[in-house]
């Protein structure tokens, strides 16, 4: 039991580091293209033109307030901001629908908002909170945090179909077959412990970092590109000569198609298990780790 036990420890361990690997390559990705802030302003179009019989013009204004503006200054650049607090959103939307006018003139302000939804949205939170303006503001900011949370869904969905795509590669690169390497770890103890030694040590000196690495990733591409180095010279390097990873040691002539199919089935379940995030191959180590901590070791030799 003990023994099964270590060679799964020591194959999460690897699928660890492969989704840690996989999210900063993500991160490199979604910072390339801008994934965080297009999916921002997806969300801030569906909130303030969501009507399809009128124009931009609400949301243009938003766009172009300077307090947005400034947001989206990042190295010189205009880019769209990944983040918007709900303090920040309602200051804006407050400012574009008064237009320079006094809180006095607000309800009329919102009747003539052109976007029939935006406007139907607004009274109605302005009856509910019986024109008082704080529980108003109040209202405006549970309403875009909510619309956050279902755009923070959008968007791992959307992530995660990506990632699947770049575990995939990095299953492919790095030969990292799923299935090999618990063929290997099962049937090599020398092996074996080295792994489980660096997982146990990761586990004790890096948990709270790990977690906070792939719950929190920087969007920032140059912190991205360095965790990205950091990963593969460090992290990677230990694991790559044990396990055998990489295709240094592949006999090309001794290839059957049967090793090809088995392969490409170790690749996609590597793939699928990086697709899972590093906090869900965290956990599970920790957990793990601590159920064999808790037991009796068993000798290097066993």
């Amino acid at each position: 039991m003990l023994g099964m036990l270590q060679v799964v420890i020591g194959l999460v361990f690897v699928l660890l580091l492969l989704s840690l690997l996989a999210t900063t390559v993500m991160e490199l990705i979604a910072s390339v293209f801008k994934l965080r802030g297009k999916n921002l302003e997806k969300a801030l179009r569906n909130m303030l033109a969501a009507s399809t019989d009128v124009d931009d013009k609400i949301l243009d204004k938003f766009k172009s307030n300077s307090l947005y503006k400034q947001l989206s200054y990042r190295y010189g650049k205009r880019r769209p901001p990944s983040y918007l607090g709900d303090d920040t959103f309602t200051s804006i939307l407050f400012n574009v629908i008064l237009n320079g006018k006094g809180m006095e003139d607000l309800q009329q302000q919102i009747n003539d908002l052109p976007d029939d939804d935006l406007k139907k949205v607004l009274e109605q939170f302005m009856d509910e909170a019986e024109n008082d303006l704080d529980a108003f503001k109040g209202k405006v900011k549970k309403w875009y945090n909510d619309i956050m949370d279902r755009a923070s869904g959008w968007y791992k969905r959307y992530t995660q179909k990506i990632l699947i795509g770049v575990g995939m590669a990095i299953a492919i690169i790095f030969n990292a077959d799923t299935l090999a390497i618990y063929e290997r770890l099962e049937s090599d103890p020398e092996t074996l412990q080295s792994v489980l030694t660096l997982a146990e040590d990761y586990v004790n000196g890096n948990g709270e970092g790990t977690t906070a690495l792939a719950v929190n990733p920087s969007p920032e591409f140059e912190a991205s590109l360095t965790k990205l180095e950091s990963l593969v010279n460090e992290q990677i390097e230990t694991v790559k000569s044990p396990l055998g990873l990489g295709w240094k040691n592949v006999v090309w002539n001794q290839v059957t198609p049967y090793d090809v199919v088995i392969k490409l089935l170790g690749w996609i379940v590597t793939a699928l298990a990086v697709s899972l995030g590093a906090p869900f191959w965290f956990d599970l180590l920790r957990k793990l780790v601590n159920i064999r901590s808790s037991g009796n070791k068993p000798s290097e030799s066993s």
